[in-house]
């Protein structure tokens, strides 16, 4: 009987502290597993950092998906280049897609785009000979080939994390008009 019990109050706590992602719409889960491990090529979380999700590389997701419709975000996701990548040149010889992340002093923290996932080097300012803004790199999602399903799937998460929203983003939300 004591077991009965015991058993019967950890199962009772278990469910109780169950995360509460459990109860989140199916959209939202469906569009979390696609943010952290995309079938298709290269994850979001790769690169982009939402809530404790990913790795703070480029933009806050979060805030742009707070206050642009589901379309913006969709030409967000499928651009070819962003503003924020750099062609970085090295002393060496070294030529790579970065993101500055930081400078502090003579330091710079750039991460190499040219590695998956990412990687953060530290250089000297005097051993970066050029930055300059790249145009070769391609926004990984542009290769993925996602539906609009899927599109949908991973805006449906990001809203929900911006804004709490768990209005279920249509096909119709993220497709051109005809």
């Amino acid at each position: 009987m004591r077991q009965i019990l015991g058993f019967a109050l950890v199962s009772t706590l278990a469910l109780q502290l169950a995360p509460a992602q459990d109860k989140r719409p199916a959209q939202v889960q469906r569009g979390q597993e696609l943010f952290e491990k995309s079938p298709k090529g290269v994850a979001c979380a790769n690169c982009h950092k939402v809530k404790s999700i990913g790795t703070a590389v480029g933009p806050d997701l979060l805030t742009l998906a707070g206050v642009v419709g589901s379309h913006g975000l969709v030409k967000t996701i499928q651009m070819q280049t962003t503003e924020y990548v750099q062609t970085v040149k090295t002393a060496d010889g070294k030529v790579f897609p970065g993101i500055q992340k930081q400078k502090q002093g003579e330091e710079l923290q750039i991460w190499d785009l040219s590695q998956m996932p990412p990687v953060l080097k530290t250089l000297a300012s005097k051993d970066v000979t050029s930055m300059a803004r790249e145009t070769k790199w391609k926004h990984p999602p542009t290769t993925a080939g996602y539906n609009s399903q899927e599109l949908a799937d991973i805006i449906g998460f990001l809203k929900f994390l911006a804004n709490g929203s768990k209005t279920e983003i249509k096909i119709e939300d993220v497709e051109d008009p005809k």
